[in-house]
């Protein structure tokens, strides 16, 4: 009976601790966004605010851990640069528009076997460069969310995709960044 209990402590314990390995740990990741940016500049007609609404490419750079199967805490670095240029009058008016967001966030998640659904709540700090006529930038913090699921390829290999609202800035125009997201994270 002796045997039979530290046997079955034994099996217990090797059993929680390797299901507790795959709970946690520190990873990182690289992916795409389609960034949508939709902006309004004051004292712009209409259709010139309509023409500077943009879908453009961005890169991610994210790091995180997670404590459980269930919580855990992510970082990720955007960084977006446009070049569009819009009619106004007799021709073309070049602009220019930079973003680079760093995010925080806390991120609760459920592990369903190969694929994790998660959400995201924390916030962004957003430094936006427009080079108008106008010249402006802005750098605040705001409030970022998004939801997502991870294709689990190996223990430490993972396939996400997910979405991104970066926060509405009305500091000198109204900018609305937000994204679809496509990457790799590599599990540690």
């Amino acid at each position: 009976m002796k045997n039979l209990l530290l046997t079955t402590l034994a099996t217990l314990t090797i059993g929680a601790s390797a299901i507790h390995a795959d709970d946690n740990g520190l990873y990182l990741g690289l992916g795409y966004a389609s960034t949508n940016i939709d902006l309004t500049i004051a004292g712009l007609p209409d259709d010139i605010n309509q023409q500077l609404d943009q879908s453009t490419d961005s890169v991610i750079l994210l790091a995180g851990y997670d404590f459980n199967n269930y919580f855990g805490v992510e970082g990720r670095y955007y960084l977006n640069g446009s070049s569009i240029a819009f009619d106004y009058g007799i021709g073309k008016v070049p602009f220019d528009y930079k973003a680079e967001s760093f995010t925080l966030y806390a991120k609760p998640q459920y592990n369903l076997g190969p694929i994790t659904l998660y959400g995201l709540l924390g916030v962004a700090f957003n430094d936006y460069t427009v080079n108008t006529l106008l010249g402006t930038s802005s750098d605040e913090a705001l409030f970022s969310w998004g939801a997502g699921a991870k294709f689990n390829v190996t223990q430490s290999l993972g396939l996400f995709v997910d979405y991104t609202d970066l926060g509405e800035s009305t500091n000198f125009s109204q900018t609305t960044l937000s994204s679809w997201n496509l990457g790799v994270s590599y599990r540690f």
